[in-house]
This record gives C-alpha cells, structure tokens and sequence, in this order.
C-alpha cells in the first residue's frame, strides 16, 4: 500500500548519526560550512552530498495548473501519485499518453512501466480496442543501452503501444485535454510543435539540481556536484564526496546505482579520514532499471552506464519478461531497502552475481 512507501525520518536515521532537521540552503566548499534555512551555519571537516533530484512540474506549461485533474497524473510525486489509477479507471475511450522529459530523471524506466501497467488495465476492462496507448519520449531510444531497448520495443509492438521518440512534452492544457510536444532531434520536422488530445496523461515531470548545489562552486555547468566518476572525490575540492541522483556520475540514477556507489564512497572516504595509503576502489557505472510489464512479469535491466554493457546478476536472460523478476523487485527489494540499504550494509548484488552469473552467460 502506500503506506508501506514511507516511513518517519526518525525511524531510519541510526542513533549514532545526529539529525540536523534543517535544509540546506548553500554551502561554502571553499570555507567548509553549509548554511542551513533558518540562517545558522555548520562546518565540517569532511561533506558527502546526497541531496538526490527537484521535481521540476512547472518546467512544462500549464503542468501544475492541471496535474491531479482534467486527466492527468504523475506517479512521481506522492502527492499525485494515488490520483494514477483513479484517473485510469475513468477512462473509457480516446488517447492514454505517457512522458519522459529530455532532463536527466531518477527511475529512468519508470515512464514507460506505466504504459504497461495501464495497457494491461484497459485489456482487463475490455476497453483496450477503444483505447489509444501512447508512449512519448524526449530521447531517441526507448532505453538507453540497446539489449534492453530491442527487448522493451518488442513489448511495445506486442501490446500495440505506439512510442514516439525525440517528442518532449512543453505544455499541458488541462481544461482542454490537450498536450503540446517540441520535436527534437535533427530530422526533417525537428522544432515544430505537435498538439495531441488526451483522456489520460501520465507525465514524468523534468528534473533539475537542487538551487543550493547549482549556485555553489561544488557544481558543474549541468549543476550536478562535480565528482570523479571513478573514486565520487570532488574534482577540485578533495574534502567533498557525493553519490546518488545529484551527482555528475554519468550513469542513470537509480537507488541500485547509489547502493553501487555507497561501498566505493564509504571506503575512499574512510582511507581519506584515517590517512591510509590504500588503493581507492572505483565505481564502474553500475545500475539497475527493473521495467514491470504486467502485474507479475519484469524485464530486470543491469548494467554499466559507462560503457553500455549489461552486467546481469543471474544466469537467465534478463532481458526477457520474468516471474522471477518482478517477484524480486516486488517482495524482495523493499525489504533489501528498509533493512540494509538505509543501513548501509546494501552495497549492490556484485557478491551474488559472482555465484548466480559467474561466467556472465547472458
């Protein structure tokens, strides 16, 4: 339930640690202080930033005039997303629209997982003949490396689900039930304007750097937290580390990325404050996206998003929908999350891929 997504930040925060119940409102790498919102200030000897990613709805036009009405939802925002399957159950015929922005996103795969979900309702209420499926993306993929992309494509044909590439969503025009997309891309229409109706538009909103880390000499031209890719030490300020969606790391930003990160971060950073001379580890761009397709099938994709090369923990093709899959990320994750990751004991499945895929068969 939705319940069961959240819990007291008290309750996971271990005792050993003090809780500042502040916001960060700027930080002073060169000075070694963070400002929080009330004005006081807090110096520190070592920063770890793990800020994640801003929501971003009023980066499209007439977004937050119309989002949880007029048909439109977002998963991605808990104060909508309990509005989704609301929404869908209203529809009875006309066009089902699904986004994905050109800005970086936590969750890449999360867009087009909602696609499946409601094409799977539709065919369940015998409206899907009535019922126009449409999946709109800013990139030129429908995923970003190509095993899983061919997989997820194949989805898409199966279940009728026309995807449209390089057409990112510019403004929504709630009373109308209209959404307006700016072609990218270099062909022939890139630059114009397309205006679709709607019955049912589920929007993954742009996202930015939070203003704190894009203001301040931590960040990059992007506004991300400039660290090296390899050991997440800041570039220019080696007493700064970050991980997680608001660092530069060029990999997608997902929780498997920053439980990836968290073992090289923790180690390099700990070697640092005792002053040992051992060999830094390095984060190799792992991350997962694991797409459901239906209520009990999955396509679990692992991979690096430096080079593009799927590093899959088990001996099956992921790339294919599986039980087993969406068994792991329904049941098994949430409980990997609440119990180690938030502890810090959850550094990846590297140690299980080295038993469940040793010769990365697949």
């Amino acid at each position: 339930s939705f319940n069961d997504t959240h819990r007291p930040m008290a309750d996971v925060i271990s005792p050993k640690a003090e809780w500042i119940n502040q916001a960060a409102a700027q930080v002073d790498p060169a000075a070694n202080t963070v400002t929080l919102a009330d004005g006081s200030t807090v110096a520190y000897d070592y920063l770890v930033v793990a800020a994640g990613i801003e929501l971003n709805f009023a980066g499209v036009k007439g977004l937050e005039a119309a989002i949880g009405k007029n048909g439109v939802a977002s998963n991605y925002s808990p104060q909508y997303v309990q509005n989704t399957y609301e929404s869908l159950q209203n529809v009875r015929q006309g066009n089902a629209l699904f986004t994905m922005p050109a800005t970086p996103v936590k969750c890449a795969g999360a867009p087009q997982k909602i696609a499946y979900l409601a094409d799977e309702l539709f065919r369940a209420k015998g409206i899907r003949n009535q019922v126009d499926v449409n999946y709109y993306t800013a990139l030129g993929k429908i995923f970003a490396i190509d095993k899983y992309a061919d997989a997820m494509n194949a989805v898409a044909k199966s279940r009728d689900i026309s995807v449209n590439l390089f057409h990112d969503l510019v403004a929504v025009d709630g009373p109308a039930k209209q959404a307006t997309f700016k072609i990218l891309g270099s062909g022939p229409r890139a630059g114009e304007s397309v205006t679709v109706p709607y019955e049912f538009l589920h929007v993954t909103p742009p996202m930015k750097p939070y203003d704190f880390i894009k203001r301040s000499a931590l960040a990059n031209a992007a506004g991300f937290v400039d660290v090296n890719q390899y050991t997440l030490q800041h570039s220019k300020f080696s007493n700064v580390y970050a991980l997680g969606d608001c660092s530069s790391l060029p990999t997608s930003k997902t929780a498997a990325a920053a439980a990836a990160q968290s073992r090289v971060l923790k180690h390099n950073l700990l070697a640092q404050i005792k002053g040992s001379s051992v060999p830094a580890l390095e984060y190799d761009g792992y991350t997962s996206c694991p797409l459901v397709t239906g209520k009990h099938k999955l396509v679990l994709a692992e991979f690096s998003g430096y080079t593009g090369t799927p590093q899959e923990t088990f001996f099956f093709n992921q790339a294919n929908e599986h039980a087993f899959s969406y068994w792991l990320t329904a049941d098994v994750l949430p409980a990997v999350y609440w119990n180690s990751m938030l502890k810090g004991t959850w550094n990846g499945p590297s140690a299980i891929r080295k038993v469940a895929n040793p010769t990365s068969a697949n």
